[in-house]
């Protein structure tokens, strides 16, 4: 079980500390993720900036938490990442039930459309970090190099995969075609007079 939340850790780590840095390596970066925060249409104008910049400074102390190798900081920041991640779900749940199409700028520029996809995947890295969070609660044991190792290199490859799974869809979908052709127009004729 110790295993399980080592797992957990790390790939939550990954997660959260390749979305900080994509919205903080520049201006223009957390620019972007404030604006897409905007479109997304929840929050007042007034609660967008500082919302977007709660989100990171939660992504900052996700990463820290997990990163210590303590029992009561590696709970704490799985739990403070199910939330978050909870909270992000529920925000793109709205997203798609009112129509609104917006891109995800989770982990940088994205063409892909907040949706379902979106939702799910954070269901899934919420389980994994409330699984992590609950082993790591009731792990005795100390861990063996070798099945650490292997765990960690395991979380940070799980990890690196989720950060990627937009550009991966992107790759391997075919482009949606719109439900509405466009048909020319009839070609019009001209009565000679």
């Amino acid at each position: 079980m110790l295993y399980v939340g080592l797992f957990g850790r790390v790939l939550i780590g990954t997660v959260f500390a390749v979305s900080a840095f994509t919205k903080v390596r520049s201006a223009g970066a957390f620019g972007a993720f404030r604006r897409s925060t905007r479109r997304m249409g929840i929050l007042p104008e007034r609660l967008v900036r500082p919302v977007a910049g709660l989100v990171v400074v939660c992504e900052l102390a996700i990463v820290g938490l997990v990163a210590v190798p303590t029992r009561a900081t590696g709970v704490g920041g799985l739990t403070l990442a199910a939330g978050l991640l909870a909270g992000l779900a529920v925000a793109i749940g709205i997203v798609v039930q009112r129509g609104i199409s917006t891109t995800c700028q989770c982990f940088g520029h994205s063409a892909a459309p907040l949706g379902t996809f979106h939702i799910g995947r954070n269901l899934v890295l919420i389980a994994i970090a409330v699984a992590g969070a609950l082993t790591t609660a009731l792990a005795d044991e100390t861990p063996a190099l070798g099945a650490a190792l292997l765990a960690g290199l395991a979380g940070v490859l799980g990890g690196a995969l989720v950060t990627v799974l937009d550009d991966v869809r992107q790759f391997l979908l075919p482009p949606k075609t719109s439900a509405v052709r466009q048909r020319s127009a009839p070609p019009t004729w001209r009565r000679s007079t």
